[in-house]
């Protein structure tokens, strides 16, 4: 292995070199992106340059001193020799990345190169042009570009301490850039070049992330047996991890404060005195470039000084806790989010307030933000300006408030790649094993956390207000770039100062207040800035902002421009869904009490300031409530607004939706108001109303529940005991006791009612939330309501009890929508709104609704009268829940009639809206609350399979189907005691009500299936019983009725199959029996809940692969081939993969070809589902088999079993392959006898059968090939050969050989340049005839 290891890394040289070159054409070749900074094309680019670079620092990391000469050459070179502005972002990651690795090799290859080459173009008057522009770079700048952005990537290392060096070099350089140059493109490079250099210099950062401390980099032992150690990765927790960090040293300090001195401090009074001349006139472009440079040089500069002193605020407490937290020692906690109320340290160069360092720089940062207020005023002030230089101001004033060494774009990028990159190594509490490189940007990581988090506690001072005032007016600005700017600027600020957002949510509310003219401009800068997270979140927390952005979305006036109207909505809908009304304080609990008492014993402040606490809580609701409470009004006051349009009564809408809650009583205005609006013009408004007076009811019936717990509604539920026998007869028996409830039976009646249908399908509870059954009389189920939502109560029912309300909600809800009828849904609003006010109001809102509601279920012909009688009595059904037995049977006595009208004229377009309303009703119900129901359905509409109406027989059995749907096993009983014909549908002669019978019968089958467990502990026992998986109910075959169901149907198909007359035309029953039951079988495979047709698979497939020979029908043979490809794909037990495999097996006996042809894949695709349950001598069988058809006389077949072994080959073991190698070489040993052309051969039979021989051996080798794609096995070069060696045998051995090579070529390409190492050269000489297309010239 070490010989191995050392002879694998003896190129490595050539390597770099090569890789280096690569890159460097990479870098030449890339797309010029500076123009489409959007660009898909651009975006690709720049990843590729991110891997590049990061790929080439972590290589020069690790290479020796013996290396540097050749990298450093390499380098330079390309840097010297290319000014391209097509690679400068890429080649300035790449020096980067060399600079990131080898600084000192770095610095004296190229900085002083780059500073000489910089100085001497511009003593030739490049870049002195005056230029604003950000895209458009002039021919002549492109070398002085080039350089200064090397030169910029040099000075952006870790270590200050190799700047020291060219110092005067350096700041030569930067003042040239940032003080000559007159092109916006030359002096911000400048500008970053001031800002890195002087971070660099005053920065703690980790340094020298090789993969071993340097201590051991230098070790000689460690040199001549580094290899022994690669892909070990130190434990952190290991002294001898040691990660070393740089400090700034004095003379780093020095240099820093020279430049502030000298290029920052100076530029303070220029933009003073700039400002002061340019307040009453126009500036000319040359000032206006002027400016901009000032403006840019001094945002870097003070960003520059961010390491210097550490930010104002709560003063920095150095003690054990913050070191722990800090220090790194825990790694899995990283990156730490800390919930510290102080600052915490920073590597800041000066701490101590009173130096006069410390003062200095204060002092000049607060100069720098004076100039910065005044020259925001004066722009404000005019309203007019050079764009970019207002930008230039705006990102000024951001850095001056926030930006202390981080802001927070920068924290949240490292932290979102860190998170990236940390994915690949696991972490627990024992070990943490990662690359030094991963833990020194973890290390990093920390040290901007802790940057970030000192700048959390910074003061809204005057001047920090100042500017970010100034700011918030250029949010509303003309110029939409100026807006962009100062948004994230402001959004930014807020984010790290959050005091300073209070004063400004005024002013940008006070712009979408309603006003004769409105400008547009404005209202969406000030929605841009309610969008925004801080003041989103603080509106939302806090009720002195929030009314009055609600009020003002809801109110805004504006032009009729799209954008507005858009961002208005976006804003509404951003917002709603966080909205909740105010909660009411809960009293503490006893233990919180208890420990408050204990407390109190030891610090008698302790009570006195829990009891402030809590009246300060109870404050701020009481002023949230009554807040509350006015918004509500305001809300239903713009809902009930004439002049208001549609779009802002639906924004209002949307927060009544959201402010409803159950602690908080509903208003009466507002549910008034929601009534009445149900019969409004407007759809929109319906809706919304149906939606929000649906919630405000259940918010009545809540809060009346839990203010009187005697309420009849409550009185009837209660947690029964399941263990005691009696509780609901035997639970093992519940499944019959719908059936025996519609027997009359008088005690299954009255048994609690389960309306969870989970409950008791595997396991009974110790306890189950049951109902009684409905209580004789008739009382109202709410016939208490809550004394502070009876206003609402009230309002409700005066709108619902009006005379002509009922009739106006059936035509207004029943009016059909734009859409095709097909369209139209069952709406579940509707519905649930309906279902709210007859469980509220009972049986006396039905005798004001009935008319209103027979007259909407008798209209048969009008779809939407049909879809609203569906929604209004589906909500009815599931509203009498609680209702009392005499309301119960004064409804079922109107409403069974009427329903049997409805289900005797269903038509095709209103069928899915009663099948949607009994569905919707059933659900959650226990199947007894609907005893008359059910008989109408089941006895009443009973199925007729010799009725001439093919659809309502068809929709007999979809209204049937619904029953199971919502109860299935509790329902299973009643209807097998209903007998009903489906047997007889077999054969029917529509096929609507042959799939419609097939679809019925599966489901019923699958809904006898129910375990019904007494107890746990049975369940427990029977499940230790049969192994951890329990019985293997996702198997069951079915009851015993199931089984003779499935048996009498395969009987009959059998029968009607020999009555066949051959040559008959038309269908038979034979054709039609066969497609019912394969659609049986067929929603079983493919819908059914449990697989109860798979035990049954395999006594079918010789009849599918019978049936999907019957070309003449087509669904029959794609019924006959979807099920057949389905018991291929299935995952089976392992005694029925057997038996499915060996009658699969039985199919390729078939003389026709074409069953054998369509088997081949099947058993392939069995093998390869099952290739751990099938046994191994069945997988041999499998194998052999499909082997044997490679010499079959029909070539379809050949192709078939070819394409099916190769998938085989795939999973097979090498003994295998290697048995397959050699019995399809056997069979090319015997070449072709040389025939001319034209000319018969001798013995044509023996010939023939010769070439199918080969054919075969040529096949068999083919497999091996294809079945590897992307490797190189040791034995495939001798089967290319041997496949190659046929090359001029006869079709189709010539059309294999060739499509067996075409293939191989494609998907070996990529790799080519490796993998023909493995072939001799004899062996790479046949193989380029064969891969190598013939030239004309050759």
């Amino acid at each position: 292995i070490e010989w191995a290891t050392r002879a694998s890394t003896a190129q490595f040289e050539a390597w770099i070199d090569q890789y280096l070159r690569r890159v460097f054409a990479l870098m030449d070749n890339l797309s010029s992106s500076q123009d489409t900074s959007n660009n898909t094309n651009s975006s690709a680019d720049m990843k590729l340059v991110l891997m590049a670079s990061y790929s080439i620092e972590l290589v020069l990391k690790q290479c020796g001193s013996r290396y540097y000469p050749m990298i450093s050459r390499l380098i330079t070179q390309f840097v010297t020799s290319i000014t391209s502005l097509s690679a400068v972002e890429g080649m300035h990651k790449v020096v980067n990345a060399f600079v990131s690795a080898l600084p000192e090799l770095a610095h004296a290859s190229l900085l002083s190169l780059c500073c000489e080459r910089i100085a001497e173009e511009i003593d030739n008057g490049v870049g002195l042009t005056p230029s604003l522009s950000r895209f458009t770079r002039t021919h002549s700048e492109t070398t002085l570009i080039w350089f200064a952005t090397m030169l910029l990537a040099l000075v952006e290392c870790s270590d200050g301490q190799h700047l020291l060096k060219y110092k005067s070099q350096i700041v030569h350089a930067m003042k040239l850039l940032s003080g000559t140059c007159m092109s916006r493109h030359v002096y911000n490079i400048g500008g970053q070049m001031l800002n890195c250099v002087m971070l660099t210099l005053t920065s703690t950062t980790p340094c020298h992330t090789r993969s071993v401390p340097d201590s051991v980099w230098n070790d000689a032992e460690f040199r001549d047996n580094h290899f022994r150690h690669w892909g070990k990765h130190p434990n952190v927790a290991d002294d001898s991890f040691s990660l070393e960090w740089h400090t700034p040293s004095e003379q780093e300090i020095e240099f820093a404060q020279e430049l502030m001195r000298e290029m920052v401090e100076p530029r303070i009074g220029e933009l003073a005195a700039f400002i002061d001349s340019a307040d009453k006139r126009e500036l000319s472009n040359t000032e206006n470039v002027e400016l901009n440079r000032l403006v840019w040089v001094l945002r870097c500069g003070v960003r520059g000084l961010g390491h210097l002193v550490p930010p104002p605020g709560t003063t920095i407490a150095a003690d054990d806790l913050t070191d722990a937290l800090v220090g790194g020692d825990d790694a899995n906690g990283m990156p730490p989010r800390y919930r510290l109320d102080r600052q915490v340290p920073g590597g800041y160069v000066f701490t101590d307030a009173d130096s006069s360092e410390y003062g200095e720089v204060m002092d000049i940062r607060k100069r720098v933000g004076l100039a910065t207020a005044q020259a925001l005023q004066c722009v404000v002030g005019r309203g007019d300006g050079n764009v970019e230089n207002i930008k230039a101001l705006i990102l000024l004033g951001e850095s001056v408030v926030c930006y202390y060494a981080v802001d927070r774009p920068q924290f949240t990028s490292k932290r979102r790649a860190w998170n990236y990159g940390i994915e690949g190594f696991a972490m627990d509490n024992t070990i943490c094993e990662m690359p030094r490189i991963y833990a020194s940007r973890r290390a990093q990581l920390t040290q901007v956390s802790r940057l970030f988090h000192n700048t959390r506690f910074m003061p809204a001072s005057e001047l920090f207000s100042d500017i970010s005032a100034q700011i918030a007016h250029l949010c509303l600005s003309a110029y939409s770039e100026v807006r962009s700017y100062a948004v994230s600027a402001l959004d930014n600020i807020m984010a790290v100062v959050p005091q300073i957002k209070y004063p400004l949510i005024p002013m940008f509310v006070a712009e979408l207040d309603a006003r004769d003219e409105s400008n547009p401009d404005k209202m969406m800068g000030a929605l841009r800035m309610l969008d925004s997270l801080p003041i989103r979140r603080a509106c939302l927390r806090d009720w002195r902002f929030f009314p009055a952005m609600v009020l003002a979305l809801c109110r805004a006036q504006h032009e009729d421009k799209p954008q507005v109207k858009t961002m208005i909505r976006n804003t509404a809908v951003t917002q709603v869904v966080y909205v909740v009304a105010p909660v009411e304080p809960v009293p503490p609990g006893p233990l919180l009490e208890q420990m408050v008492n204990a407390l109190d014993g030891a610090n008698t402040d302790v009570s006195v300031a829990v009891a402030k606490s809590r009246e300060t809580c109870a404050q701020r609701y009481r002023y949230a409530a009554s807040e509350y409470t006015r918004l509500v009004n305001e809300l239903v006051g713009i809902l009930r607004d004439a002049g208001t349009t549609w779009r802002f009564a639906a924004i209002a809408g949307y927060y009544l939706d959201q402010l409803t809650s159950v602690r908080t009583a509903p208003e009466e205005q507002l549910v008034g108001t929601l009534a009445e609006y149900l019969t409004s013009d407007l759809m929109l408004f319906r809706e919304s109303a149906a939606l929000n007076l649906a919630q405000a009811i259940g918010m009545i019936k809540k809060r009346s529940k839990l203010s009187n717990p005697n309420i009849a509604a409550a009185q009837r539920r209660q947690q029964l005991d399941m263990r005691d026998g009696r509780a609901l007869g035997a639970p093992h028996a519940y499944a019959d006791l719908c059936e025996r409830a519609l027997d009359g039976d008088t005690e299954a009646v009255q048994t609690p009612l389960v309306d969870n249908p989970a409950c008791g399908w595997f396991v009974w509870p110790k306890t189950a939330k049951v109902y009684a059954a409905a209580p004789t009389g008739d009382a109202l189920a709410f016939d208490s309501i809550e004394e502070a939502s009876r206003p609402a109560y009230n309002a409700v029912r005066s709108v619902l009890f009006a005379d002509g309300k009922w009739a106006e909600i059936a035509r207004l809800f029943s009016v059909e929508s734009t859409r095709p009828s097909e369209e139209e849904i069952f709406g579940g609003t509707r519905a649930g709104l309906f279902s709210q006010v007859f469980s509220l109001f009972g049986p006396p809102l039905l005798e004001r609704a009935w008319t209103a509601i027979e007259g909407l279920a008798r209209e048969n012909e009008r779809v939407g009268a049909q879809r609203a009688a569906a929604e209004m009595i589906g909500g009815l059904l599931r509203g009498t829940k609680h209702w009392a037995q005499s309301g119960l049977d004064a409804m079922w006595t109107q409403l069974i009639p009427l329903l049997d009208t409805v289900f005797a004229r269903l038509a095709p377009d209103t069928l899915r809206f009663w099948q949607a309303a009994l569905q919707y009703a059933f659900a959650r119900r226990d199947p007894r609350r609907y005893l008359p129901l059910i008989r109408l359905i089941v006895y009443g509409r009973p199925f007729d399979p010799q009725a001439e109406a093919p659809f309502a027989e068809a929709a007999k059995l979809d209204i049937l189907r619904a029953l199971f749907g919502a109860w299935d096993w509790r329902i299973a009983s009643a209807v097998v005691a209903s007998r009903p014909r489906f047997l007889d549908a077999l054969a029917h002669p529509y096929k609507q009500v042959r799939d419609a019978a097939a679809i019925a019968m599966y489901t019923l089958s699958s809904a006898e299936f129910s375990v019904s467990y007494a107890r746990v502990d049975e369940a427990v026992d029977d499940l230790a019983r049969y192994g951890p998986l329990g019985r293997d109910f996702s198997q069951w075959a079915g009851s015993s009725r199931t089984q003779a169901l499935i048996s009498e149907m395969t009987q009959r198909v059998q029968a009607w199959k020999a009555e066949v007359v051959p040559l008959t035309v038309g269908p038979t029953n034979f054709s039609r029996g066969s497609k019912t039951l394969l659609s049986f079988f067929f929603v079983g495979f493919r819908f059914g809940p449990r697989r109860l047709t798979l035990d049954h698979a395999p006594n079918i497939l010789q009849l599918l692969s019978e049936l999907q020979e019957h070309h003449d029908d087509d669904e029959l043979c794609r019924l006959a081939s979807s099920n057949l490809e389905f018991l291929s794909q299935v995952l089976y037990t392992a005694n029925l993969s057997e038996i499915v495999g060996a009658r699969l097996l039985a199919l390729l006996d078939s003389s026709m070809w074409h069953v054998v042809n369509k088997a081949l894949p099947l058993l392939c695709t069995l093998t390869f589902a099952n290739r751990f349950t099938l046994s191994r001598e069945i997988r041999a069988r499998i194998l052999d088999t499909t082997s044997l058809f490679l010499e079959h006389d029909q070539i379809e077949v050949r192709q078939a079993a070819s394409s099916s072994l190769t998938n085989m080959v795939k999973c097979a073991s090498s003994n295998v392959i290697f048995d397959i190698n050699t019995r399809f070489s056997a069979k090319l040993q015997r070449r072709l006898p040389r025939v001319r052309y034209g000319r018969t051969p001798k013995d044509p039979h023996a010939y023939s059968k010769l070439v199918l021989t080969r054919h075969a051996g040529v096949l068999g080798l083919s497999c091996l090939v294809l079945a590897f794609p992307y490797t190189i096995p040791e034995w495939m070069p001798n089967v290319l050969v041997q496949l190659a060696e046929c090359i001029d045998d006869p079709n189709p051995i010539q059309s294999t050989v060739q499509r067996t090579f075409a293939e191989f070529r494609r998907t070996h390409m990529d790799t080519w340049h490796e993998d023909r190492k493995r072939f001799s050269t004899s062996q790479l000489d046949i193989l380029t005839d064969m891969l190598v297309s013939p030239c004309y010239y050759a």
